[in-house]
């Protein structure tokens, strides 16, 4: 399995250190993370949908 990274806690972390360059940093990756996967709400759901329904088989 791949390590994803969450970019909304490195997001937070960058703003809260008050670092100028590494804010644009993890802007940049989220950026490139974003134009590679795209928005992963919609595949989050069907994920959980998946899940509900093998764990519902497994019943």
């Amino acid at each position: 399995m791949q390590h994803v990274v969450l970019y909304g806690v490195v997001m937070q972390r960058a703003i809260a250190s008050g670092n100028l360059q590494e804010m644009k940093k993890v802007a940049q990756q989220a950026e490139e993370h974003l134009k590679e996967w795209g928005d992963v709400r919609a595949s989050l759901e069907h994920l959980k949908i998946e899940i509900a329904k093998l764990e519902h088989k497994q019943k």
